[in-house]
């Protein structure tokens, strides 16, 4: 590491001792790492050989890490570095390190979804907040496109501002890459700019941890210049790990339709179809406990019309318990046709949790769930059946309902959603689209079935019935 970057690294050290970690969650800060200010702006490309000068820009600049590694990456070429910062202090920090290391810059104090100067750059660097946006934020309508996140905002904004042929990097979250809230993203920075590589860190806790910011992070980079033929892919589990490098043609990584992004093709090499291949639909609960507060009940009342009301937390250890002490009420009252609508009647079917935390070892988790009675499904599972989005009908078999959630609870199936997407919410489309094997061949998985086999098991047993 270069002497500037020694001396950054410890000037953002004391700049985390010195704000509170209210402030920081306040703000979204989670200032930038040595390691992965060096590892992002190691993504950008050579100066041309007719350039002798660049100009580039800082969004969210913090203390400076990401503007001090920029210059001792290009080493004196930078003809001038803007950096825009709201943070009073921080911003104070940066001028004074700037100016200390002899960097040509001019600070803006100011919200960078408004004040970014309307000029060009050919370089844009960002590490910007990672915090919902909603959409009745006001600067919405400042962004060339609508953003769910701070962080897409941010690299919006970026992107409108590069020279042609000019390159943008990022550190971000991987939950632009999928998923219906961030398609006005995709749409324009897919349909305008060039992907160009992507860098994933295996560890959610190791990037940012003297911040405590737990997420999948990513460093991506963009240009403006029409869609390279082969997108750049590195991983490495965390910010000082050995990096592994492949490259794949952009449109294995990008499908066409719905812009979605994968890390890696995963299984379109292989023979398998998908779960809605094969004739299986999946749909969520119906109930929202908040919205039919009158028809739910902690206790059981008396009557007839009185069902069970199924939550992610009956489901646990491969098994469903019901009643269970998670803090929420669990009887549902169905006594005319559109509470009766709600339910979902008898037969063999599989749950699939809607949400994990993020620091849960899985995003894909599922269960068999076989009714003699019709119960209450909560609008957080997911519920794969054999029907239609409108009319649900059971699974074929017991056998069926047992070996679909054994294969979805396979590495194979966690390790293709990471791939396809960096959310930890896993949707009904989602499920739609994963990679699965045949009616038959599922239900030779499902003889298999115990509800504590290990993770090393229930891999075994799928993968020599792919």
């Amino acid at each position: 590491m270069s002497r500037v970057l020694e001396q950054a690294a410890r000037v953002r050290i004391d700049a985390i001792h010195a704000t509170s970690d209210e402030k920081r969650s306040a703000l979204a800060q989670h200032l930038t790492p040595p390691e992965t200010a060096k590892l992002a702006v190691s993504m950008f490309s050579d100066l041309d050989p007719n350039q002798q000068f660049i100009s580039c820009l800082d969004l969210g600049a913090g203390t400076g890490m990401l503007s001090i590694a920029l210059y001792d990456r290009y080493d004196g070429h930078i003809e001038k570095l803007d950096a825009i910062e709201m943070d009073t202090v921080l911003a104070t920090v940066y001028d004074a390190e700037m100016t200390s290391i002899g960097i040509p810059h001019e600070l803006i104090l100011g919200d960078a979804l408004v004040d970014t100067p309307r000029k060009e750059y050919d370089r844009v660097i960002l590490n910007p907040p990672y915090k919902k946006m909603p959409a009745t934020d006001e600067r919405q309508n400042l962004l060339p496109c609508k953003a769910a996140n701070l962080y897409s905002a941010f690299m919006s904004v970026g992107l409108s501002r590069l020279t042609q042929g000019g390159e943008l990097v990022a550190i971000v979250p991987r939950s632009w890459m999928n998923g219906d809230y961030f398609t006005p993203f995709r749409k324009y920075a897919l349909g305008t700019f060039s992907l160009d590589a992507l860098h994933v860190y295996g560890s959610r806790t190791e990037v940012f941890s003297d911040t405590k910011v737990l997420q999948e992070t990513m460093l991506v980079r963009f240009s403006k210049r029409a869609q390279t033929d082969r997108i750049k892919v590195s991983q490495s589990t965390g910010k000082r790990d050995e990096i592994e490098i492949r490259e794949y043609m952009h449109q294995d990584l990008i499908d066409p339709k719905s812009l979605v992004v994968r890390i890696a093709p995963g299984c379109s090499e292989s023979d398998l179809e998908t779960v809605s291949s094969i004739g299986l639909c999946p749909s969520t609960g119906k109930v929202v406990d908040f919205r039919s507060k009158d028809r739910i009940s902690e206790a059981k009342p008396d009557g007839d019309a009185v069902y069970r009301l199924l939550y992610s937390g009956n489901f646990s250890d491969g098994r469903l318990n019901h009643p269970k002490p998670i803090g929420k009420a669990q009887w549902y009252v169905a006594d005319d046709a559109k509470s009766i609508r709600q339910l979902t009647n008898p037969g063999s079917y599989v749950v699939v949790k809607r949400f994990s935390s993020k620091e849960e070892r899985r995003r894909v988790t599922a269960y068999p769930l076989f009714l003699e009675e019709a119960v209450a499904l909560e609008n957080h599972l997911n519920f794969i059946h054999a029907g239609t989005p409108r009319q649900v009908v059971p699974l074929a078999s017991k056998e069926l309902a047992l070996g679909l959630a054994m294969w979805l609870n396979s590495t194979f199936v966690d390790e293709w959603f990471r791939d396809v997407s960096g959310s930890t919410q896993v949707n009904a489309k989602d499920i739609k689209a994963m990679p699965c094997p045949s009616i038959d061949t599922l239900e030779e998985i499902g003889v298999h079935w115990e509800a504590d086999l290990t993770q090393s098991e229930i891999d075994e047993i799928c993968k020599g019935m792919k």
